[in-house]
């Protein structure tokens, strides 16, 4: 599994910069990064100047980069189906005919305290953003995944989507409760009982998320901001949300401080933002803070955002060829290890995957005319591998957190 960093801050504090340069910056270290978005306004394309979509697609000009915007919205009948389907046809219209008024007053009384018919719960865009992104996560190509988050507010409401959820499918079954027979002649037992199943995965998945991101050996959080009284206050309470979530927070990044200029109006600024700056110091001494100073022009496309990248996180580190976990960055330091490793030896290819939080029991490997596959959490992957086999014997080991697998060649 790739290592998770997530970058996240209040709107318009240069969030998307920071993660788009400390994406380049580690590919250009080596590692294989994917650079993840889940802003509808596609400001990931306009920082680096590249058309993204739906699926990792190469970045023209940095080796061993991937970027792709994730659209939560168009994912919601992909998760959710037979779920959306019934509350659409089997629980709403006009339903007092058949159901008399009092009970038809009941389906619309749960109906409204639902919010919305189509499922727009505080947080489930940011849970669908982050679901994806697991399945991305999974996949033995890449060695980091950058995320640049929604707005801080959108983040933190997706925390607490797992209690959300508890109180929102009790609704639910109580809704179906109250439509009895009639629910199951125009929805049958079978669309009822897929419906449960749904909600079911899905609150499983939502878990599953919050797991992961609370995994300081998997994921961790770089709080974006600028120093504005109001930018400052929010990175303090948000940084607060997510250390009592357990989210580790590895450092801040405060963009667009005035340089130190021999002119007046500039000194009072800075004196200002300088105010802000030690009371930010203050509440997070005991994390790495980094100063980046406001430019004479606007940091997009790739040389820009590379020079960025550079002058945040000093020096290219020597990528390591195992599995190690290895300490990068100078101005705020990161941990990463390779997702997958591939070592040729004399007639055999070991093949070590990072796979945290896996169970031995929900993991399998095959090998078919030559090709490995790995399942785990109900999704099968493919991995290419570096050379070709002439064999499907195998055999495999979960050691801790790294899946080894013993092949002939």
């Amino acid at each position: 599994m790739a290592r998770l960093l997530l970058f996240g801050g209040k709107g318009g504090v240069g969030k998307t910069t920071s993660a788009a340069a400390t994406a380049i910056w580690l590919a250009d270290s080596g590692y294989r990064v994917l650079l993840v978005s889940s802003d509808p306004a596609h400001s990931t394309s306009d920082s680096l100047e590249v058309e993204l979509g739906s699926e990792p697609t190469p970045v023209q000009g940095v080796e061993n980069l991937w970027g792709l915007e994730l659209d939560p919205a168009e994912r919601m009948d992909e998760l959710l189906p037979r779920l959306s389907e019934a509350l659409r046809s089997g629980l709403g219209g006009n339903m007092s005919n058949i159901l008399g008024s009092q009970a038809s007053e009941g389906i619309a009384d749960e109906m409204s305290s639902l919010g919305s018919a189509d499922l727009l719960l505080p947080g489930l865009d940011e849970a669908l953003a982050f679901d994806q992104l697991l399945s991305f996560a999974q996949d033995p190509r890449f060695d980091a995944l950058i995320f640049d988050t929604a707005p801080t507010g959108h983040t933190l409401r997706f925390l607490g989507l797992p209690e959300i959820l508890d109180s929102w499918t009790g609704r639910i079954i109580r809704l179906a409760r109250l439509t009895g027979g009639v629910r199951s002649i125009l929805m049958g037992r079978h669309q009822e009982r897929a419906m449960r199943e749904e909600l079911d995965k899905f609150q499983k998945r939502v878990a599953h998320v919050r797991r992961v991101l609370t995994n300081p050996w998997v994921s961790s959080f770089t709080l974006v901001t600028i120093p504005e009284q109001m930018a400052v206050s929010e990175t303090i309470r948000a940084a607060d949300t997510l250390t009592e979530y357990g989210i580790d927070i590895n450092g801040v990044i405060v963009n667009r401080i005035t340089p130190d200029l021999d002119h007046p109006f500039l000194q009072q600024r800075r004196d200002i933002e300088q105010k802000h700056l030690a009371s930010l110091k203050q509440s997070f001494e005991h994390l790495p803070v980094a100063e980046v100073p406001l430019e004479a022009s606007d940091i997009h496309g790739l040389e820009s955002l590379r020079n960025l990248g550079n002058s945040m996180n000093g020096e290219y580190p020597e990528p390591t060829q195992g599995m190690e976990m290895v300490t990068v960055g100078s101005s705020i330091p990161f941990s990463i290890r390779r997702g997958l490793h591939q070592d040729a030896q004399t007639g055999r290819l070991i093949v070590q995957v990072h796979m945290p939080g896996v169970n031995r029991d929900e993991l399998s490997v095959r090998v078919t005319d030559g090709e490995l596959f790995i399942e785990a959490n109900g999704k099968s992957r493919q991995v290419e591998l570096i050379q070709p086999l002439n064999s499907d014997r195998h055999k495999f080991e979960l050691k801790g957190d790294i899946l080894e697998i013993t092949l002939e060649i």
